[in-house]
């Protein structure tokens, strides 16, 4: 039931902000056939300027890696055009990424000096962790994540883990000496994860990772496998971010299963402003200890403690809905050159995907959330700053341009795929 222009929405109480540095910029047009190119180049330290052998090199969130040889050097054959993100890692050296644009039939080089980290020849005593197992199974839910392809999904190395706990600030941190190497029975793939930052800010519900991806396909022991990993790396895609912006930049929105309407998030009439119900809480509090205080608003059946404590309770803002899709170009605009989209809306994209229902995983994340029947797919999208990029891979430019929440926030890093994935039918 609608009102005349927009009606009422209440989200689920759990969200996730993901500011994911792992969805590297990039505006390579993977996929695309007939338009290749190649990058090559050396590897050396920068201090001593001698050459790094078994550097590990490669596209950020992609297949395409190699390692440098004994003598520094690389090549990446088969590229894209396009532009990319590329990573040079090696155990005990800062990890460098660098930016590049490669045309058809371009053969590019490049020399990257990398710099030993500060502490790399300092003797790093480590300290005991009691709480290591439970901050495990904290920073595995919410870097893994926790749907069924979660289950399937395993660290192969995470001893390298340290965490530290801020009890004050309620903040839980993750480092790793070494790149994870992370393995996906559902998908097929073996990540190697190199671990910028971990950040799970309880006391604002945020979580912050940064790293960058290689992935690479593990090898099945039979076509049936090699077909359930397919199936399987087709309904990660459906639905995800990575669908949603390949179908945003194609103007195929509604063709791929997509409901897309404008949510505004409206201050409460029902909750008073937040300073009286502070002085509510304080002026009670100060009378306990003389009389019980019966507020004219609790109708007599309520004290005047009770009474402000639950209207702190009372949700700050109410969701609005409103019932027409966004129009398209309320959502993207095509740069005056003609060869960049601009993704920019107002509020929030309330994102609906009508082809795949919930997993029961999403809906049993709080043992206390009421059970309910599975529905449709919802996400919410919104800005941090007044626009950013889409590229046509699926990627949104600036991974730190904008939040996502609902089913978005639940899908982890056990439904990424590559970038240079290409969905196809499954037999």
């Amino acid at each position: 039931m609608f009102l005349p222009a927009f009606t009422s929405f209440r989200l689920p109480l759990f969200f996730m902000i993901l500011l994911l540095l792992w969805f590297c910029p990039s505006r390579s047009a993977l996929g695309q056939s007939g338009r290749y190119g190649s990058v090559s180049g050396t590897v050396i330290d920068a201090q001593t300027k001698q050459p790094l052998g078994f550097a590990t090199v490669f596209i950020a969130q992609t297949t395409y890696g190699t390692n440098s040889a004994e003598n520094g050097t690389f090549k990446l054959t088969s590229l894209p055009a396009g532009s990319h993100e590329l990573v040079v890692s090696f155990l005990g050296y800062e990890t460098l990424s660098h930016k590049f644009t490669l045309q058809a039939g371009q053969q590019l080089t490049f020399r990257f000096e990398v710099m030993p980290k500060a502490n790399a020849l300092q003797e790093v005593v480590v300290r005991p962790d009691t709480n290591w197992r439970y901050n495990y199974g904290v920073f595995l839910k919410h870097f893994i994540g926790q749907s069924a392809n979660a289950a399937q999904t395993e660290i192969i190395n995470a001893d390298v883990l340290y965490f530290h706990f801020d009890p004050q600030e309620r903040v839980l941190t993750a480092e790793a000496a070494k790149p994870l190497i992370i393995e996906s029975k559902a998908l097929g793939y073996r990540l190697h994860f190199v671990l910028e930052e971990f950040k799970a800010d309880f006391k604002n519900g945020q979580i912050f990772h940064a790293g960058h991806p290689r992935f690479e396909e593990l090898k099945p022991r039979g076509k049936a496998q090699q077909k359930r990993w397919a199936a399987a790396r087709l309904k990660a895609y459906h639905g995800s971010m990575m669908h949603f912006t390949r179908a945003l930049y194609h103007n195929t929105l509604e063709a791929e299963g997509f409901n897309v309407r404008r949510l505004q998030r409206l201050p409460n009439p029902s909750r008073p402003p937040e300073e009286e119900i502070q002085a509510g809480l304080k002026r009670a509090r100060s009378q306990m200890g003389n009389q019980m205080v019966i507020t004219p608003s609790s109708n007599g059946n309520e004290d005047s403690l009770t009474y402000w404590m639950r209207m702190s309770r009372v949700d700050k803002t109410v969701a609005f809905l409103h019932k027409d899709p966004i129009p398209y170009d309320q959502m993207v605009v095509l740069e005056p050159t003609g060869d960049r989209h601009r993704l920019q809306f107002l509020d929030y994209l309330n994102v609906v995907y009508t082809k795949e229902k919930e997993e029961l995983n999403y809906i049993n994340q709080s043992a206390f959330a009421k059970r309910r029947t599975p529905t449709y797919q919802t996400s919410l999208l919104t800005l941090l700053e007044p626009y950013t990029f889409i590229e046509p891979n699926g990627m949104i430019l600036n991974p730190y341009s904008h939040v996502v929440e609902g089913y978005w926030a639940f899908e982890k890093l056990a439904e990424m795929l590559p970038l240079d994935y290409a969905p196809q039918a499954v037999e």
